[in-house]
């Protein structure tokens, strides 16, 4: 541990960087499925495991991520990790099948389960404990703002040149981030290299990478399919069986007892609720903006664009105000901004002002960006530096598998609502499905808001 660094922003610019780029491309092949499905002749299902596998291999990854920092060094595996996006990348432009360009997707997959955990690790361990707030502050910006930012701009890459181009930006971005990585990420985690517990690993797997294929499959099969309950009832009694084996190890891959501390356990159900949220929504409304409002792919990527920004501002902003007011009225009134913003968007329908829709999103990513990086700081600061590893690998696998789930919900639920529909214009159906998709994204707000207002008053000194 290093609290004496005097340029800790320095010191993770390089993670901050490749993390960014792997959680700015979970949502930025959203607005160019189409173009991608069009390229490879398959169908919009089949498009939506471009998301779908990659949210899968993140979290059959992250979960290991604090098993491996405790044999090989941090900067060892964040190198590994740029070098493997790189090689993701490289696959994917060159993709001349959908079958090529999946396995580039999943291959970033991996690099992005290895680096998230770290961020917060090595972050955590590089900031004062003053100075928490305006850490998470940061972090928040990259949770938040890469996956808002996402169908911006691959929207406009994708109008100008093409969807390969998504990934060709990303390889000399990425090759900046594996050159600060090697020049100033320092050992901050101490390798103890414990025991491996090999059916420890084994069960992480086959859990966390069923959940998330099975929460996956329902869009494609529907919830009529028992054969995916089935399915379903295998992968969580594996984490179940997972979860219990850590509880009894002397030495866990992840300590699952940090849940004893409610504030902890409050603030990650609120962190999944809100990337849950994000990934629904940015997931719908980009394709609601071309499909069912016929906006170009261009234009659409611009109308999302400001609530990014402001996303981007408000989230940094939190993070300072944390460290002189504490979580509790930052998160409350965020769970409410975010709120307010899902019931407004749900009066959009064809005709609705451009303006109206751009000040929504806004509402809608603000309150998500006032609220994250303060609850992150609630339940982080109340581990110690032993468990802030464990703390923050769990509570990032649990976004990606709400995350994961999400996706799957709303897109089923568009479906749903496309059939239910009794117009003859397929941009109106389009619309009326989005509306029951962001339904689904009220009950998580709704959720979210009920969790917000538990939280207590911090005694900060």
């Amino acid at each position: 541990m290093n609290r004496q660094i005097k340029s800790p922003f320095m010191v993770v610019l390089g993670v901050l960087v490749i993390n960014f780029l792997g959680l700015f491309s979970e949502t930025a092949l959203n607005i160019a499925l189409p173009q991608i499905g069009k390229s490879f002749q398959v169908s919009s299902g089949q498009t939506q495991w471009l998301v779908l596998g990659y949210t899968m291999v993140v979290g059959i990854v992250l979960p290991l991520t604090t098993l491996i920092s405790r044999w090989v060094k941090p900067k060892i595996i964040l190198a590994f990790a740029a070098i493997v996006f790189i090689l993701g990348s490289l696959i994917a432009v060159l993709a001349p099948t959908f079958a090529w360009l999946f396995i580039g997707r999943t291959i970033q997959g991996i690099s992005t389960g290895l680096f998230i955990p770290l961020l917060f690790a090595v972050t955590l361990l590089v900031y004062p404990a003053n100075k928490l707030g305006s850490a998470m502050g940061i972090i928040a910006v990259v949770m938040n703002f890469a996956p808002a930012l996402g169908p911006s701009l691959s929207g406009i890459i994708v109008n100008c040149l093409s969807w390969r181009w998504i990934f060709i930006i990303f390889i000399p971005i990425a090759v900046v981030a594996l050159i600060l990585i090697l020049l100033t990420v320092p050992d901050v985690i101490k390798q103890t290299k414990p025991k491996v517990h090999f059916l420890s690993v084994l069960y992480s797997v086959l859990g966390f990478g069923l959940l998330i294929t099975a929460v996956g499959m329902f869009s494609d099969y529907g919830f009529k399919n028992i054969g995916l309950y089935a399915l379903l009832a295998v992968a969580i009694l594996f984490v179940v069986i997972y979860v219990r084996r850590q509880l009894k190890l002397p030495a866990p891959i992840l300590n699952f007892k940090i849940f004893h501390s409610k504030k902890y356990a409050l603030a990650t159900i609120i962190a999944s609720l809100n990337f849950a949220m994000v990934m629904a929504a940015m997931y719908i409304l980009p394709q609601m903006l071309q499909s069912g409002l016929q906006f170009s792919v261009s234009e659409a990527g611009l109308i999302l664009l400001p609530a990014g920004v402001v996303n981007a501002f408000v989230a940094l902003m939190a993070g300072r105000l944390y460290d002189s007011f504490g979580a509790k009225r930052l998160v409350q009134i965020g769970a409410i901004l975010a709120l307010i913003g899902i019931l407004l968007l749900l009066r959009v329908q064809a005709g609705t002002s451009l303006w109206y829709i751009i000040g929504v999103d806004i509402i809608l990513m603000a309150g998500s960006g006032l609220l994250l990086s303060p609850a992150q700081s609630y339940g982080l600061g109340d581990l110690g530096d032993k468990d802030s590893n464990d703390g923050s690998t769990i509570m990032n696998t649990l976004q990606q598998v709400f995350g994961a789930l999400s996706v799957s919900v709303a897109t089923t639920f568009l479906i749903v609502g496309q059939h239910a529909s009794q117009s003859s214009s397929g941009a109106v159906r389009y619309v009326a499905g989005a509306h029951v998709s962001f339904l689904w994204v009220t009950v998580l707000l709704v959720c979210l808001t009920f969790f917000a207002f538990r939280l207590v008053d911090e005694r900060r000194q």
